[in-house]
């Protein structure tokens, strides 16, 4: 299970390969850049290197193709150095040579969102910088020279205290680019913001760089709105989504200063846009027709559409994939990378896609390798069975059960099984239905698991999203507690038997829903917050003001943050508790879970902490996995008398 929990990220294509990110537990949790053509499929990056972006700590865009150039050249962020690295080709043939400079001294600079110019002269980069005499990191766009290297290194856009993944139209003169500003995040207010830009010499040097030649402005966006995915059209248009009324939907927009107002693609109340915890999100693509398709959510179920019109219904395409985490075009079809009920995430091929207005195609989308052995019979796998109630507040809440599945192993007669409940992390994200490992592990042992889209999910449109505002840590654990005593009342799971587990912000609500005396009797909290007020003290910049909506601004909400902080409120847990941490997580600190153990030790009440050395936020080993699953599983199987 644990080896086979391989993560596949940052899809594209260059009209002929595919290329993905795959991180792999087996290695360490290296990610490598993978490349397939005709059926064969191999890594093209260097043997060496693991590619991935710390910006905002949770990274994104750390891999681009760079076209005009040599076959397959591409540009990556090495996870060490954090620097821009190009390689004219597959890196076996095509040794890579560094595209940014070493920061001076006192400084550190981290990169991500990178992106290619069409003619591949140019990458565009999102750069973080850290000094020592600077408590807030600096972060600016700026283009690196693939011709010349890091002397050729310009600045195109600051003054924001985040920038999103850019694109550099097709006649090099103007960039488009998403921009938030503390206190906001992406999903609550950003703007779409195009960039003049030249080629101009530079004076200190004598070499081409891209440089602004002109004021910003923007076309979308503002204190109420959350856009995203900003790309250029082929008429020359800008395509973003918006969620101006109610709904991440894509939108076009002349893209120039007159203050036109964008054309909708859809009228469909779906989401498609997911929230920008990483950067380089890609859920829709542009054909070579100018049809536009893309990945549709609609009551946190996923579908592919093609976009028919302006305001006109999206087509549904058939194919078998329930979760879908990225889509490009690919020849004269499209790829994604999605997962089916019964198995793992895979990279699919859709050779060919309709225009508006015409029936499915008539290829069936397949997958580009055969899915990895999960050593499940396919009898064995438990299917999600979407649910939704209406809970103690009057909130609706959404969600999935999987009922335990294993052939050969028979219930007693009239037994109801044992039930985990799983709090996504976020707050703002979601439950999927796809594949998952990890999941499967636990209903092949005889649990039930019902994953629980709460308030604040994303996936159900901006008012779910903001449910959660001034709430965190009461309407989530309240959600949380209402599906467990619905399921329980419908004589789906053993109310005598209830565990509760969440990772990251998903480990505090699994913590309050415990403390809340409701039924829970063991919760397991993978590198989860269990002290707001210390999250609040130490917390990574791109999440510094998260908790001003989700609870409030300090320090006039000081209450409201120790009465909903575990840690703190340690005495009012009754049930036992198992604490996972790696040592470098710098969004939820190790001394997070110390400070949780060393309260419920205090207060009376068992619990159980494993720290991790060299594990983030988000574990990466498949040692690590396997440990972390094998002591689950058998603190369930005694604190719940199984």
């Amino acid at each position: 299970m644990a080896a086979g929990k391989v993560s596949l990220s940052e899809l594209a294509s260059d009209g002929t390969a595919l290329y993905w990110l795959e991180a792999r537990p087996s290695d360490a949790g290296r990610v490598v850049l993978v490349r397939a053509e005709g059926g064969a499929v191999g890594d093209h990056s260097p043997a060496d290197v693991s590619i991935r972006s710390r910006v905002n700590e949770y990274g994104g865009g750390a891999m681009c193709l760079v076209p005009g150039r040599g076959q397959g050249a591409f540009s990556y962020v090495d996870q060490v150095d954090q620097r821009v690295w190009f390689c004219d080709g597959p890196a076996a043939s095509a040794p890579p040579r560094p595209l940014s400079a070493i920061p001076p001294a006192g400084q550190s600079a981290r990169h991500g969102g990178l992106s290619a110019s069409a003619d591949g002269d140019w990458v565009l980069a999102v750069r973080e910088t850290h000094a020592e005499d600077r408590a807030q990191p600096a972060r600016h766009l700026v283009a690196l020279s693939t011709r010349v290297g890091p002397e050729a290194e310009s600045i195109i856009l600051g003054g924001h205290d985040f920038v999103s993944t850019a694109r550099l139209n097709p006649a090099g003169d103007r960039v488009v680019v998403v921009v938030w500003d503390h206190p906001d995040m992406p999903w609550d207010a950003s703007t779409v913001v195009v960039v003049p830009v030249t080629r101009a010499t530079d004076p200190d040097w004598g070499h081409e760089v891209l440089a602004p030649s002109g004021t910003p402005w923007a076309i979308a966006g503002g204190p109420a709105e959350s856009v995203g995915q900003a790309a250029w059209h082929h008429d020359g248009s800008v395509r973003f989504v918006s969620d101006r009324r109610g709904w991440w939907q894509p939108y076009l927009h002349p893209g120039d200063t007159r203050g036109e107002a964008p054309r909708a693609l859809t009228d469909q109340a779906a989401e498609f846009h997911g929230p920008d915890w990483v950067l380089g999100q890609s859920t829709m693509a542009e054909l070579a027709d100018g049809t536009v398709v893309a990945r549709m959510v609609s009551q946190g179920r996923h579908t592919v559409v093609v976009l028919t019109g302006p305001g006109g219904p999206p087509r549904t395409i058939t194919q078998p994939c329930v979760s879908i985490a990225a889509l490009c075009a690919h020849r004269d079809g499209i790829a994604f990378i999605g997962a089916t009920p019964d198995a793992a995430p895979n990279v699919w091929v859709l050779p060919m896609v309709p225009s508006a207005g015409e029936g499915d195609p008539p290829i069936p989308a397949r997958p580009l390798r055969p899915s990895p052995s999960s050593a499940l019979d396919p009898r064995d796998v438990a299917r999600g069975e979407p649910f939704a109630l209406t809970g103690r507040s009057g909130r609706p809440i959404f969600g999935s059960l999987y009922r335990p599945t294993r052939l050969g192993t028979p219930t007693p007669p009239g037994a109801r099984p044992p039930l985990v409940v799983w709090c996504h992390g976020g707050p703002t994200s979601a439950s999927e239905l796809g594949f998952d490992l990890g999941l499967q592990f636990f209903t092949t042992r005889g649990f039930a698991v019902a994953c629980v889209d709460y308030a604040g999910s994303t996936g159900y449109g901006r008012a779910h999203r903001c449910a959660l505002w001034g709430l965190w840590g009461v309407a989530d654990a309240e959600d949380c507690l209402d599906t467990a005593h619905h399921l329980a009342a419908l004589g789906h799971v053993d109310h005598t038997r209830m565990a509760i587990r969440g990772g990251s912000a998903g480990g505090l609500t699994a913590l309050n829903a415990l403390a809340a005396g409701e039924g829970f009797g063991a919760c397991v909290s993978w590198y989860g917050v269990t002290d707001l007020l210390g999250l609040a003290a130490s917390t990574h910049d791109f999440e510094a003001h998260y908790m001003d909506r989700l609870v409030g601004p300090l320090p006039e909400s000081e209450d409201l943050y120790r009465a909903r902080s575990p840690a703190l409120q340690a005495d009012r847990i009754g049930g036992s508790v198992l604490l996972l941490a790696g040592t470098d997580d710098a969004v939820v600190p190790p001394a997070q879970a110390e400070h949780m153990r060393h309260a419920l030790l205090d207060a009376g009440t068992h619990c159980e902490l494993r720290i991790f050395e060299g594990e983030g936020h988000g574990f990466r080993r498949a040692d690590t996995l396997a440990e972390c699953f094998a002591a689950e599983l058998d603190f369930y199987l005694r604190e719940l008398r199984l």
